[in-house]
């Protein structure tokens, strides 16, 4: 970055965790200092000179989650060297950040509504926060003792696979559905202490599984993808599962998206192996089924709930997958 433009920035320069932590914290208001059963919760609010909102973390058995809701009252680089050793999930909700790494030729521009996985051994570079910007992160740290711990360096070898040299610049991907609903229960969580612990382990254990699972997969390899195009893919799934009572057309979806109906259908198709109608259907159904087994809504509603104005359209389409009627599978399962 050139002197230029960094002199219209908040800047920090350090050389430690320690030193970053130091300057971060002199941002912010303490609010509350919290520890029971092992785990040690602070939350702060930022001064009003710097910008207006919170920030939180969370920390037990080498893990650290921490949780950031801001609005920066002016454009923020902080330069510096990371050199523990530790996998990192990010999961950006809102904002954007541009990051400068030495590894890489090329500025990362991280952007709302995508995450990524990294191993970080030791990391140089600047990250710049943009004033006026709503940003919110929850971002994860595992440490090598928790690696080691639950024996993940057994199955992936993150050192290999997810350092920034293996990644290149391309080290994020979009947040699908699941991922966001499993954020939303930790950030709307109240439990304390031992429940707290757990709650935040298992959560955390789930996100880091669906993110390796997700890596896996050969259809979401990034390389035979346009970034831009699959994050409105992803969008398209948010779309679809936020409101099951509309069944959108392709067009309906294409202006939301800004994508043509061409590359809507090819890019669905490949990235979640259905078409549209097909995976709209599959959840339709998984809703109706819970519905079905866990409430006693009566059929005619379940079927508005998930999309048919008709409830003998519901009970043609139920029957048709699970090959018996909405009524005879509430039946059968109950107890």
């Amino acid at each position: 970055m050139d002197k230029k433009r960094r002199d219209q920035f908040i800047s920090f320069e350090g050389s430690s965790n320690n030193e970053f932590k130091d300057f971060w914290e002199s941002m912010m208001t303490p609010l509350s200092r919290q520890e029971v059963c092992g785990v040690l919760h602070k939350k702060y609010q930022f001064q009003p000179r710097y910008g207006i909102g919170s920030f939180e973390f969370y920390f037990f058995d080498g893990l650290y989650l921490s949780i950031t809701d801001v609005k920066f009252k002016q454009d923020l680089v902080i330069s510096g060297t990371s050199t523990d050793a530790a996998l990192e999930l990010s999961f950006l909700l809102e904002g954007e950040q541009i990051i400068k790494l030495e590894e890489g030729e090329k500025n990362v521009i991280y952007e709302g509504q995508e995450s990524y996985l990294l191993y970080l051994l030791k990391k140089s570079g600047d990250i710049c926060y943009h004033k006026n910007k709503h940003f919110r992160e929850v971002k994860i740290r595992m440490n090598t003792d928790f690696i080691k711990n639950h024996r993940l360096d057994e199955v992936h070898d993150f050192r290999k696979k997810y350092t920034l040299q293996s990644h290149n610049t391309n080290f994020t991907s979009p947040i699908c559905v699941k991922t966001q609903e499993i954020l939303t229960e930790i950030l709307s969580d109240d439990r304390q202490g031992l429940f707290k612990r757990l709650f935040l382990q298992s959560k955390i254990l789930e996100l880091l599984s669906l993110r390796l699972d997700t890596n896996q997969k050969p259809n979401l390899d990034p390389s035979v993808k346009d970034p831009k195009s699959v994050k409105k893919i992803y969008e398209i799934q948010t779309i679809i599962n936020s409101d099951l009572t509309e069944q959108f057309s392709i067009q309906q979806l294409s202006r939301r998206v800004g994508l043509n109906d061409f590359i809507i259908k090819k890019e669905f198709k490949r990235v979640f192996g259905q078409t549209i109608f097909e995976y709209a259907l599959a959840q339709r159904m998984i809703k109706a089924r819970k519905l079905l087994l866990y409430s006693k809504k009566p059929i005619y509603e379940i079927s508005e709930l998930v999309g048919y104005k008709n409830a003998t359209h519901f009970t043609a389409a139920f029957k048709k997958i699970e090959g018996i009627t909405p009524k005879k599978y509430r039946l059968q399962h109950s107890y």
